[in-house]
């Protein structure tokens, strides 16, 4: 399952099917996407504010360049069309992400239809205007997902790399709510931002790709802790220059 697919999965209602008010949701789509080529180990994020930099120097995050360093197809359709995109824009994150966030939703919300985790179902609203929802049709790997995030988020479990991520995704999209519930909103609100300020996840080129792609739109989605993201990924990417060749 792609970091992304979760992203979507925790984005859409399981029992209307439809998808919740998240804010440029396809660039989030993006940058999660982003993160899974990374992970499959066939992009590379470079460039980016220094530790220390300041409000200003902050905007180098727009210059973020994103490089593919292996073309060949992962398998899944959807990863496949965001490598596709990254090979057609390779350049600039902020363009990256806005050529892949123009499919995403469409191409991920596909496949999890194909894999029978999600149902496609298409109704006429005042009989005239078609209305297109996605409802659960197989939950056990989201409820397993929920579960592994509200021992995080309240439990104080310690997320590996791949579910720190996440969290920071869910925590710049307005999802944490819906994850733990109004009533551990506050607790769980505060977990995910010490997470996406921390060096939780930034050992691996995955997690910096997918900072990048949200600093990049910072301008547009308003992620709150972006900045904190950009350094702690900038940061790690020093330490992954640094380190001797195996």
């Amino acid at each position: 399952m792609l970091i992304a697919e979760d992203l979507l999965l925790l984005s859409v209602d399981d029992e209307t099917g439809k998808t919740a008010s998240v804010d440029n949701l396809g660039v989030r789509l993006a940058g999660a996407l982003l993160a899974d080529l990374a992970a499959a180990n066939r992009t590379l994020v470079k460039g980016g504010p220094q530790p220390g930099a300041s409000k200003e120097e902050r905007k180098q995050a727009l210059d973020a360049y994103v490089q593919v360093t292996n073309n060949d197809p992962t398998g899944h359709a959807a990863l496949d069309a965001a490598l596709q995109a990254v090979l057609n824009t390779e350049g600039k994150a902020q363009a990256v992400v806005e050529a892949i966030a123009k499919d995403a939703e469409e191409n991920l919300l596909a496949g999890l239809v194909e894999r029978g985790i999600l149902e496609k179902q298409e109704t006429k609203l005042f009989a005239m205007l078609p209305v297109t929802r996605w409802p659960a049709a197989d939950s056990a790997h989201e409820t397993e997902l929920r579960a592994t995030l509200r021992k995080v988020l309240l439990e104080g479990a310690e997320p590996d790399e791949r579910t720190a991520t996440l969290i920071s995704l869910i925590h710049g999209s307005g999802l944490v709510a819906g994850v733990v519930g109004k009533e551990n909103r506050k607790a769980a609100e505060d977990r995910a931002e010490e997470i996406a300020g921390s060096d939780f996840g930034f050992a691996t080129v995955a997690t910096q790709v997918a900072i990048a792609a949200t600093v990049a739109t910072v301008a547009v989605v308003g992620a709150g802790v972006a900045a904190a993201l950009i350094l702690a990924a900038s940061q790690a990417n020093e330490a992954a220059e640094a380190a001797p060749a195996s």
